[in-house]
């Protein structure tokens, strides 16, 4: 056989199909997807996954789950051979889970946004390519991925407590998705709170208060799931259709507040000169629409009780209270790039508007919201005496959303006009903000509570504490008869009229920041300018 021959020989081995030719096909298949994922993603569960914090908190949650198993086995021995034991080992394994789960990774987004910016590596990134939502999203499907694989370790030891009985394949199935949605909820939480600040020394302070936070969630976890597991099975009525509605309902409301903080810290991230405020302002919107349609649909599947409304009217004037704590501290500056951005029509500009940052312009879409989500339920309510409602009830139902809407008002607005104070000295931001609030509504459940007990030494439940919310909340839902009295309609309506003059004022202080003029890029301006003039014929060279 010539030299030749020999290498066509050769040739005709290494292009012949090998064994494992469709594992390698697939192997680059993999590799070409992995290509087009985040790039944020890959660098973050490959470091995540290669750290030796991961190999010793996966290591202990295998010992810890092996140990577990013997000692259960060992304490319930010879029972468990014939008794339902499967619960008592299930809120076992559940516990070992939910610290890495409730701890170990949201701490981790927590840190690997803030080393980000510790390490100077964060500019690296807010140059390249990605926008700041991707690099947020990266990090959070990163810390999904780390908990799918503490899930799958545990995985067989879960499905075990099934067939010790006294536990359905659908409670264990409902308890690990909320352990698993509330590690995601809590992991985008930490990557929030990643970017309150910048400077060392608080990042340091920071730190120590997320990680008592984790673990101090992390112990009501633990009582949480004896109770949902062990102690009380009064809630699994799945076999209801009301069961499965509020759990749509609950999912509801957990994506859209899982949009809203993933839009805040996108937000946090971006530059100053960029519109930091449209994704958020849309985000809320977004939740009011939702509430309303929740609220339509409560109002039809349950036509003859009032008590979806009084906990959706409450749950809807929480929510705007909160946002407007954070919105009214937003910096009044407008960036050139922002300014060039506002449309050039009057009516569009109006419509876009509220999207614009400012500390005006999201107090009145804050009010907006708040009064509208008020009016269109008490509007539903009114609608459902034409059915099964009586006006009564009505009545009731109107009194006690009056009553919260002029309360949330009356704060919010009063700490706007806080807070334009402030500014006037130094600047008050989103923090100062949220502060003023907490303070103002502390002082309207103190105040009134310490006149008392220093004056009559009595806690009796009267009109003394008009400033606090939380007596009309308790009043209307324990006392029969209190939203009906001559008195309480008179102090709703007072409500009402106090937070109009507060809300007035403020934007009779911000009608010149409410809508922005348009500044005009060089371009428009070069554009603009007239021709310049002909050049004059000279009498002498003609």
């Amino acid at each position: 056989m010539t030299t030749v021959e020999i290498a066509q020989g050769q040739a005709d081995e290494s292009t012949s199909p090998t064994p494992t030719g469709w594992w390698q096909r697939f192997d680059r298949v993999l590799e070409n997807l992995g290509d087009h994922l985040n790039p944020i993603l890959v660098k973050e569960t490959r470091q995540a996954l290669k750290s030796r914090q991961f190999a010793v908190t996966f290591g202990l949650v295998l010992l810890t789950s092996w140990v577990w198993s013997l000692m259960a086995i060992y304490m319930r021995y010879p029972g468990i051979l014939y008794s339902p034991d499967g619960p008592f080992l299930l809120v076992g394994y559940l516990d070992i889970l939910l610290f890495p789960l409730v701890v170990i990774i949201p701490f981790s987004a927590f840190r690997s946004l803030a080393s980000e910016r510790e390490d100077g590596t964060f500019e690296l990134l807010s140059i390249s390519t990605l926008s700041p939502r991707q690099i947020i999203s990266g990090k959070l499907i990163s810390s999904i991925l780390q908990i799918l694989v503490y899930l799958s370790a545990l995985a067989p030891c879960i499905g075990f407590t099934y067939l010790l009985r006294g536990i359905d394949i659908i409670t264990i199935a409902y308890v690990i998705m909320l352990a698993f949605l509330a590690s995601v909820l809590l992991s985008a939480v930490g990557l929030v709170l990643a970017c309150v600040t910048q400077q060392r020394h608080w990042q340091s302070a920071l730190s120590v208060i997320v990680i008592l936070l984790f673990i101090f969630l992390f112990f009501m976890g633990l009582m949480l799931v004896y109770t949902l597991v062990y102690d009380e099975s009064g809630w699994r009525e799945f076999d209801k259709f009301d069961f499965w509605l509020g759990t749509i309902g609950f999912l509801t409301a957990y994506a859209s507040y899982l949009h809203l903080i993933v839009a805040v810290a996108s937000a946090q991230i971006t530059f100053e000169s960029e519109n930091r405020s449209a994704r958020i302002r849309v985000a809320l919107l977004i939740q009011h629409f939702l509430a309303l349609g929740w609220i339509g649909y409560v109002a039809i599947r349950f036509p003859t009780d009032i008590e979806p409304f009084f906990f959706m009217i409450t749950l809807l004037v929480l929510h705007w209270f909160v946002m407007g704590s954070f919105i009214n501290g937003e910096s009044a500056a407008l960036s050139p790039r922002v300014r060039r951005r506002i449309p050039n029509y009057l009516l569009d500009r109006l419509w876009r508007n509220w999207l614009i940052p400012g500390p005006d312009r999201g107090f009145i879409f804050v009010m907006t919201g708040l009064i509208s989500g008020v009016l269109a339920s008490l509007a539903l309510a009114w609608f459902d005496t034409v059915t099964t409602f009586s006006v009564s009830d009505a009545q009731r139902i109107m009194v006690y959303g009056f009553g919260l809407m002029g309360y949330a008002v009356c704060y919010l607005a009063a700490g706007r006009l806080l807070v334009r104070t402030m500014n006037l000295i130094f600047r008050a931001d989103i923090f100062v903000s949220v502060i003023t609030n907490i303070l103002l509504l502390m002082g309207g459940v103190m105040v009134p509570l310490m006149f008392q007990v220093l004056t009559n030494r009595t806690m009796d439940n009267t009109f003394n504490h008009w400033t606090n919310p939380f007596w009309f909340f308790a009043s209307s839902l324990d006392k029969t008869g209190f939203l009906e009295s001559p008195d309480v309609v008179f102090f709703a309506a007072f409500l009402i009229m106090l937070g109009g003059v507060l809300m007035l004022l403020n934007i009779l202080l911000g009608a010149a920041e409410l809508v922005p003029g348009r500044s005009k890029s060089e371009r428009d301006e070069i554009e603009a300018m007239p021709p310049p003039p002909e050049p004059l014929d000279d009498p002498l060279l003609s």
